[in-house]
């Protein structure tokens, strides 16, 4: 009974170690153009459902000109949270043109409240929380990616 129950055990263990953090996302980078400036930060791109659904869960940190970009197949309305999400980020939701449509700055790591505009759009831009303040991106700004093209 006991062999059964490590058994048991061992292989709760091991499943458990199994999760989304293998996920190999592709390295891209995208420019933010302001009114005033243009900021250009490494981004990781989140195109798939697994790789949307996980994000920036479980990351200690993240750089400054560092970023994940989430693309959607076709434009929708766009719920994100912050679920296992560690660290406060700002998320910067962009229409299929890279117009910056809606901002939501500091987000509370770990809440699980949906954050998003009610319209439809094509991704969402999440950075270091406080960074569209310091560096004054604003509505209206563009993000500039070869997958944001109008399409």
């Amino acid at each position: 009974m006991n062999f059964l129950l490590y058994i048991l055990l061992f292989i709760g263990i091991s499943f458990s170690n199994i999760n989304a953090t293998e996920i190999e996302l592709k390295k891209s980078y995208v420019t933010i153009q302001t009114k005033d400036s243009e900021y250009i930060f490494n981004v990781e791109i989140a195109k798939t459902a697994e790789e949307r659904s996980k994000g920036l869960m479980y990351r200690e940190k993240l750089r400054q000109k560092e970023g994940m970009l989430f693309l959607y197949p076709k434009n929708q309305v766009i719920k994100m949270w912050m679920k296992n999400t560690l660290i406060p980020l700002d998320m910067i939701f962009i229409n299929n043109k890279g117009e910056i449509i809606e901002i939501f700055k500091m987000t509370i790591p770990k809440d699980l409240t949906p954050i998003g505009p009610e319209v439809k759009l094509k991704g969402v831009l999440e950075i270091n929380g406080g960074l569209t303040s310091y560096l004054n991106i604003n509505k209206g700004d563009l993000i500039i990616h070869p997958s944001l093209n109008g399409k």
